[in-house]
């Protein structure tokens, strides 16, 4: 058994559509998992965009390291 979304009402769950109001469970299920799939996109995009972030962040370091040893260097040719 199921609720339907229009009217409220227990229904069988192999029901298509709502005996009392007509309500159609297919376009809910279909908007459900098209919900779902924008959800699970977003959080891809976040992942992906976290994971460029700490790549940049790692790169940054790097870089911040060999500036200091140019400028010890320059600095010990003086």
């Amino acid at each position: 058994m199921t609720i339907c979304s229009g009217c409220g009402k227990l229904i069988e769950s192999t029901f298509y559509y709502c005996p009392w109001c007509g309500f159609s469970r297919v376009e809910q299920e279909k908007n459900d998992s098209e919900e779902l799939r924008y959800a699970q996109f977003k959080q891809k995009q976040a992942e992906n965009r976290n994971s460029r972030i700490e790549k940049m962040e790692e790169e940054l370091d790097q870089l911040e390291k060999e500036l200091s040893v140019l400028v010890l260097s320059a600095q010990m040719a003086k």
